[in-house]
């Protein structure tokens, strides 16, 4: 018989430690329970860290700054370590400036975290005393930091997508609140059996949520998941993908793969012939093809009526046809590698056109000198 858990006791509940006592669990529930908790409080806590950093006069990260003792990457493994609180609930995410520029003029040798704080003005720095960086004392310094709103771990790669200026470094960041957590399971008596789990869960925060609130939060994303399957529905909260059965999911994921993949990769159903029109027209996907029209392909230098059968034919084996709506599928990812292959060619005529403009001036020169 599988039981309820009867009550749920905190043991100790201060600003950043926390333990909690989950008993009686059935047997086998205790690590069930504990290792969900876990996985959700450690990885899907949102909070507030720095994304990028800029010095005035530093390019990458392996430079040095003059007068600091550090290098940049050891400025950045300090910086990485700050830890943020918002200051006040009611100021949206959007309103929040994701970019504050700091002028560290102090004659102070060394800076701290702390020193930090007069410009955040909706931030609040939890860990003050930390070192960040030693300097002379007539040092200024110009920093520029980034502080956005994020979910778990975010490597450096995907960082960079975002800094497109030049001088701004991309950092790894740790979003999550959640320094650790660790549960423990022991057996607890029910109706004179031993054979029942508690299950005891100590949370240790940042300090910028308390492990209460903490251990709501990650109660109230397991429930939203798990209500899914029990309604049976998704009320509207899910993702649009989520709203199709079964069948209509593999039918998309299928589309996808379809209009993603490269005519090249059909050599055996494609002529060379066919091929080499399609490239010529810049259509390197199926994706690319189905936006064209019937009337614009035929135009194609060399793309016949042979040609326009045998795509029609393996067309409609894989489903496809002109003109079809894209959006359902969420195709974007070959767009942006389309303009930057139309990107790659316009460079190539550029270059071949300043080569021609070069050697017919080296031939008027000969003219010339003859």
């Amino acid at each position: 018989m599988i039981i309820s858990p009867a009550q749920i006791k905190v043991l100790k509940n201060s600003n950043n430690i926390g333990k909690f006592l989950i008993k009686p669990l059935s047997p086998g529930f205790g690590i069930t329970i504990g290792n969900a908790l876990r996985r959700v409080l450690i990885s899907y806590l949102e909070g507030y860290a720095i994304y990028y950093i800029m010095i005035n006069g530093i390019k990458h990260e392996f430079s040095y700054v003059d007068g600091v003792i550090e290098n940049i990457t050891e400025i950045i493994l300090n910086l990485k370590k700050i830890r943020f609180k918002l200051k006040s609930k009611r100021v949206g995410s959007n309103n929040i400036p994701k970019h504050y520029t700091i002028f560290l003029k102090t004659k102070k040798e060394q800076i701290t975290a702390g020193d930090l704080c007069g410009s955040l003005t909706y931030f609040e720095v939890l860990n003050p005393k930390l070192l960040i960086l030693k300097k002379e004392l007539d040092t200024n310094l110009n920093i520029t930091i980034g502080i956005k709103k994020g979910v778990g771990y975010v490597p450096v790669e995907k960082n960079k997508y975002f800094q497109k200026k030049r001088g701004k470094i991309p950092i790894d960041t740790i979003f999550s609140p959640i320094i650790n957590v660790r549960f423990k399971v022991e057996t607890c008596e029910v109706h004179n059996s031993y054979e029942y789990d508690s299950l005891i869960l100590e949370i240790l925060t940042d300090g910028s949520i308390t492990p209460q609130n903490a251990f709501k939060k990650a109660s109230s994303i397991l429930i939203q998941h798990f209500t899914l399957f029990f309604n049976g529905k998704n009320n509207g909260k899910t993702k649009e993908t989520n709203s199709l059965d079964s069948k209509e999911r593999i039918q998309v994921l299928y589309m996808q793969k379809v209009l993603n993949s490269k005519l090249s990769e059909n050599v055996n159903d494609l002529s060379v012939r066919t091929l080499n029109c399609l490239k010529f027209a810049k259509i390197r996907t199926w994706a690319d093809l189905v936006k064209f029209k019937t009337s614009d392909l035929l135009k194609v230098r060399n793309f016949g009526m042979k040609s326009f059968d045998e795509l029609n034919k393996k067309m409609k084996k894989l489903g496809l046809s002109y003109g079809m709506d894209l959006s359902k599928y969420k195709i974007k990812i070959y767009n942006k590698k389309q303009r930057i292959i139309n990107f790659r060619e316009k460079m190539r005529q550029i270059v071949k056109l300043r080569n021609i403009l070069k050697l017919r001036k080296m031939m008027k020169k000969n003219d010339t000198q003859k």
